[in-house]
């Protein structure tokens, strides 16, 4: 299916619903979906073509909206816009599906493929056998399915569920619309809650940032408020301080000073810092996050990320306990005379990595672009190199690969391919390189 959304630059700009104002001033369509043309990823934008009621040609649709199904009659909510490359078109912000009311309705409503087991010439025949009554008796009588030929009492009992299913997750899409956000998460949340989804969302609906995949805490907050839960609330509190933790992960930092986290967490949640303080301290009592002292300063981390450098920073004591370092007496020398042969002059902050490096075994070396780390790795594999060690050099990707080759002038391998990686369990990657079959290398 072709990918559409560079078409559309804004179609995820708007997530939020519509104010009674605007609801009102939108053009309605009332039509059938004929077939759906593209589907973003996350389910959050959806083109599809719909037939109007007694019209014979189709209309396409474009929106925010969740991605309805083949057959189905929605009423539309939007307004009529022209695309420069698609001409015409219906921009939907929200739509009701209509329940079908006439036994032709029913008949298409159930071969869309919208409740599992029921295919086009079963739904025709459920139709003949029950008529207007069938979605009622799906709902309320499913015992009397099997009066349907095709129909046993196992795939009565799928019918039954997936049509309930089916009610209960266009309960959850108008819960989500109600409450001011697109109901395009609706099919997300119920994987994850099935039919308790709307009491979740009722009782703690934060819990949709910690649990649900492509929900974030700002989505979660707008359900919450629209619910009318108080700003300092406990769980607002916790999840407000867990989106700033996040972001500063995204930051690249792997904690934050208490005193930073307090005041953004504050500006965030629009609260008191005082309150957020407290909550903090309780977080912290609870063993919920994690604390560091350094240096005289409160550093939080959230836990996955304080053990995740714990156990880095173990194997970096690991690596560092067995690596072996060059044969000298003073690096300091050999680097000078590294300098002085290719004709570079390295800054302190250079020096002293290479040095590291040539004394320890073991270096991380970071930095941001154009601070000089390529000109270090030169010069620690040139050093290396004369000094005898079989060097391996390995990167994650094959990009970082190309590029570590094109700045070295030597041969890299990605990190699998080094390794030797084959197919694991479960998709997990396997090695044939480990500790009893280590690399032909001094140096990686």
């Amino acid at each position: 299916m072709q990918d559409l959304t560079a078409d559309f630059p804004n179609y995820k700009r708007k997530e939020s619903g519509l104010s009674s104002r605007e609801f009102e001033n939108l053009e309605q369509l009332r039509a059938v979906v004929e077939n759906i043309t593209f589907q973003s990823g996350d389910g959050s934008f959806v083109v599809f073509r719909v037939v109007p009621n007694n019209e014979r040609n189709t209309i396409a649709v474009v929106g925010n909206v969740p991605a309805p199904l083949v057959g189905e009659e929605l009423e539309l909510f939007g307004e009529w816009v022209e695309h420069a490359r698609f001409g015409r078109q219906f921009r939907a912000s929200s739509y009701k599906r209509i329940a079908p009311t006439s036994v032709k309705g029913i008949e298409r409503f159930l071969a869309s493929g919208a409740i599992k087991g029921i295919g086009p010439a079963l739904a025709a025949r459920l139709v003949k056998h029950f008529g207007i009554e069938t979605l009622n008796v799906i709902e309320y009588k499913p015992h009397r399915l099997i009066e349907v030929e095709g129909i046993g009492t196992k795939k009565a009992d799928v019918i039954r569920k997936s049509f309930t299913e089916h009610a209960e997750l266009r309960e959850l899409m108008l819960f989500l619309e109600t409450h001011g956000v697109t109901g395009a998460y609706a099919a997300k949340i119920f994987a994850q809650y099935g039919s308790f989804s709307i009491d979740v969302l009722q009782q703690n609906p934060y819990r949709l940032a910690e649990e649900v995949s492509g929900i974030g805490f700002r989505t979660a907050d707008q359900i919450a408020m629209s619910l009318g839960v108080e700003r300092n609330n406990a769980d607002r509190l916790t999840a407000g301080i867990d989106f700033a933790l996040l972001q500063t992960a995204h930051a690249g930092h792997c904690c934050v000073p208490e005193e930073l986290l307090v005041q953004e967490s504050a500006k965030l949640l629009v609260v008191d810092r005082v309150d957020v303080a407290m909550h903090l301290t309780g977080l912290l009592k609870q063993d919920k996050l994690c604390v560091e002292d350094y240096h005289g300063m409160t550093l939080i981390y959230p836990r996955y990320l304080y053990h995740a450098e714990k156990q880095v920073a173990q194997r970096l004591l690991r690596l560092k306990d067995r690596a072996r370092s060059t044969p000298s007496d003073d690096y300091e020398d050999i680097v000078v005379k590294w300098e002085k042969s290719s004709g570079i002059k390295l800054a302190e902050a250079q020096r002293q990595a290479m040095i590291s490096a040539l004394a320890h075994g073991v270096l991380a070396l970071t930095g941001g672009p154009g601070t000089g780390k390529t000109t270090v790795i030169k010069g620690i594999l040139a050093v290396l190199e004369q000094q005898g060690f079989k060097i391996l050099l390995g990167a994650p990707t094959g990009r970082a690969a190309k590029r570590l080759s094109e700045a070295t002038g030597r041969e890299t391998a990605t990190i699998h391919r080094m390794l030797e990686a084959t197919g694991g369990v479960e998709g997990a990657p396997q090695f044939v390189r480990d500790e009893d079959q280590p690399l032909d290398a001094d140096v990686v």
